[in-house]
């Protein structure tokens, strides 16, 4: 599984987390839970490789990790944290 910061402009940014369905989680339930608990934005998009993704708007990385490994008993060592730039500008 792979959470991803990606930056949006000058002092904005979204984090991604692809890569859930491998741990048969359903990703629209794990959205919603995500943007209740942070009080954010999620959704479900493709991501560049055509793969589902949940993006939350902000840059919420350690918040949603800590989160995503007590709620789906996924270990730590199965988590990639990168940082990509780029996107949309504005």
């Amino acid at each position: 599984m792979i959470i991803k910061r990606i930056e949006r402009g000058k002092r904005k940014y979204v984090t991604a987390i692809a890569g859930l369905q491998a741990f048969d989680v359903d990703i629209k339930k794990a959205a919603k839970m995500l943007a209740n608990k942070f009080a954010r934005g999620a959704s479900v998009s493709k991501s560049v490789e055509g793969k589902d993704e949940i993006v939350v708007q902000g840059d919420l990385v350690d918040e949603i990790e800590e989160f995503i490994i007590e709620e789906y008993k996924i270990s730590e060592d199965q988590v990639a944290i990168r940082e990509e730039k780029g996107g949309k500008k504005g």
